[in-house]
This record gives C-alpha cells, structure tokens and sequence, in this order.
C-alpha cells in the first residue's frame, strides 16, 4: 500500500527534478486539463522539452467532490515520457509512456473505497497550436493499474483492518483536453 507520505515524497523529488531541468530546457509548457476541472478536480502539469522529438510530462490533480451520493477525496500524480512525431516540438500527434500512482477516499452508492493505485500505461495524443506560447492538447490513455484498497459499507462504519479488494485491472488512465502555456 502506497503511503501519503511516500506519494508526497515521490511528488517532491520529481518536483525537484523539475526545478532543476528548467535552467536546461529550451521549452517548458505549463498546462492544466479543463475535463479534470470540469470534474471539480484542481490539477497542474509541467512539460519539458529534452529534444526536437521527446518531452517529459509531470502532471498532479486533487478532488475534493462532494455531491449527492458521491464523496471524493483524491491526490494523483502521473510522470510521462512523450515522443512527438512532428519536427516542430510540442506539437501534432505524440505517443507516451505514462505511470500513475493515486491516493483516494471514495464514497460510492453507499459502498466506501480508501486506499491506492499504481500502474503504467500508454498514451495518444494531439497538440493544436493556437498561437506562439498557447497551445490546446487532447490526450487519452490506458493500461494497467494494481488497486489496493478497504472496500466496506459506509453506513455500518466498520472500515477493515486491512485491504480487502486488491488486484489488477485494465483501465482509462488518462483523458485530457488541456490548455498549454509554453515559456522560453
């Protein structure tokens, strides 16, 4: 089981990594995905540009969702290589190589999911460019995700001593329509 300590010491250490390319990097794109906000999910990415053909991608989301039935409290973070097809860097059609690790509290048609998952997959995606520093991305993503976690029934407020629902699944791991923000 993934700890939040380790989760946040993982995010340090690949935020850290990126403060210290950006003195390197000729290209460095800030972007947020609008589907993740649309879903009431605050998130941040930064991409960075190692060559004509290949970036580094970091991207944090949080939630906070509380609505009707529904109860989510969430951190994820996902780092990805990407290649890019085009000559011109950051833009047309790329391909990716992404991970994920996630940390949640869901509260689901009574049923309460705590606990983590990691996995790996693959990505797609288009860079439309909208102008010189702005650009409009569409992502998506899937591959293999292990889930640990305490599934109980919320309402008899017994929560497991330990996991109870651990296994591996096939699964969307990413989807994005995202604005970018490119710096020189």
């Amino acid at each position: 089981m993934i700890s939040k300590p380790l989760l946040r010491m993982a995010m340090g250490v690949c935020l850290f990594f990126m403060c210290s390319t950006m003195a390197h990097a000729q290209r460095i794109g800030l972007k947020t995905n609008a589907l993740y906000w649309a879903a009431m999910s605050p998130n941040m990415g930064a991409e960075f540009r190692i060559n004509r053909h290949v970036t580094l991608n970091f991207e944090a989301m949080g939630s906070l969702l509380k609505a009707g039935k529904v109860d989510a409290k969430m951190l994820q973070f996902s780092p990805e290589a990407r290649y890019w097809f085009s000559a011109r860097p950051q833009a047309g059609h790329f391909v990716g190589v992404m991970a994920v690790a996630s940390n949640y509290n869901l509260l689901l048609d009574d049923t309460r999911h705590k606990g983590d998952a990691w996995g790996a997959g693959l990505t797609y995606g288009y860079s439309f460019v909208l102008g010189r520093r702005w650009s409009l991305e569409t992502t998506i993503g899937a591959g293999a995700v292990r889930v640990n976690e305490k599934k109980f029934a919320d309402a008899a407020g017994q929560e497991p001593e330990h996991a109870n629902n651990t296994k591996w699944a096939w699964a969307p791991l990413k989807a994005g329509v995202t604005f970018v923000y490119l710096l020189k």
